[in-house]
């Protein structure tokens, strides 16, 4: 009996350093084998979550690579700018979305909660270092060892029939037609007025902020310029309801990086799919404008904010 058990045990001992050889040899393999060399070479890209994804249609700015990504913390922006730069000599510029619900404490579930970790860690486990591994699995173990199961078993398919390319996998452009400002706006005063919570507006995700911090630093450790950039918002989305306390962060913290500020860009209500994401019309119209404004010298300028708030003031004079 205890020669069985012995046995058992031996087996079950041996099975487990199998699977943990076969699981971290997987991730070693693909991290190196890994291709994030974009197809067409481009001087500037845009990251960040949802904003830019529909806002900046890529085909339409010259030198100029969309890889934005719907419900993305800066945390998964982190990784994937640490492994773009690493492959791709010829980016000298890196525009990073920030803008109001990006400081608000819903971004700490965009980093960890389960319906994150599920989506993003059978993608970017092979490029998660100690540290990051550690800090999503103290914030939620069992969605990260769920994570990791399936991760597991989508690499192992992923070794099998050679593929490497994640240039699909990290984000872009996202054409929509959507247009549902009308029925949004008659929900909304329909309702009656709620007290604000400012508190709850004013929560802050510092760890989403941190590793803004990092992407920055990155950046400037590669010799990269970075700019911030806030994409169009409707007047009427409830996300800009925090600006000040967003100003005061943006003025304070990372007052030694240039703000792009297209918030004040005049569009139709046709013109977004929702009250914080364009549509494909919208995009069309943003997009030809910013290339236009690169075209003419927008990042040579002195005061950036200036030169974009006298070409938005152009456009509204020609609409009156």
């Amino acid at each position: 009996m205890k020669s069985f058990i012995y046995k058992t045990l031996l087996f079950i001992l041996a099975s487990i350093f199998i699977v943990a050889l076969i699981f971290f040899s997987s991730l070693i393999v693909i991290n190196k084998k890994s291709n994030f060399k974009l197809k067409v070479p481009v001087k500037n890209i845009i990251i960040g979550h949802s904003h830019p994804t529909y806002a900046f249609n890529d085909s339409l700015i010259s030198d100029f690579k969309n890889l934005a990504q719907s419900r993305q913390s800066y945390f998964y922006s982190f990784i994937k700018v640490r492994n773009v730069l690493s492959q791709n000599n010829s980016i000298e510029t890196v525009f990073i979305e920030f803008t109001n619900n990006q400081i608000t404490k819903e971004m700490d579930d965009w980093i960890w909660d389960g319906m994150t970790i599920s989506s993003r860690i059978p993608i970017y486990l092979p490029f998660i270092k100690k540290d990051e591994a550690q800090l999503l699995y103290k914030n939620n173990s069992k969605a990260f060892v769920a994570g990791t199961s399936k991760s597991f078993r989508e690499n192992l398919i992923n070794l099998f029939s050679l593929k490497y390319d994640y240039t699909s996998k990290i984000g872009g452009y996202k054409w929509t037609k959507r247009n549902d400002i009308d029925s949004l706006l008659a929900i909304e005063n329909t309702k009656k007025p709620n007290k604000i919570d400012i508190t709850a507006i004013n929560n802050l995700s510092l760890k989403n902020l941190e590793f803004l911090d990092k992407i920055i630093s990155l950046c400037n450790e590669k010799n990269i310029k970075v700019y911030l950039v806030r994409s169009p918002q409707h007047t009427k989305y409830k996300g800009r309801l925090n600006e000040e306390l967003f100003q005061k962060i943006r003025s304070k913290r990372f007052k030694t990086i240039d703000f792009l500020d297209f918030n004040n860009f005049p569009f139709n209500n046709s013109d977004f799919a929702d009250l914080d994401h364009l549509n494909y019309k919208g995009a069309a119209k943003f997009s030809k404008w910013f290339n236009e404004l690169n075209q003419n010298g927008l990042l040579s300028k002195n005061d950036k904010q200036v030169f974009i708030d006298s070409e938005i003031q152009k456009i509204q004079l020609s609409l009156n």
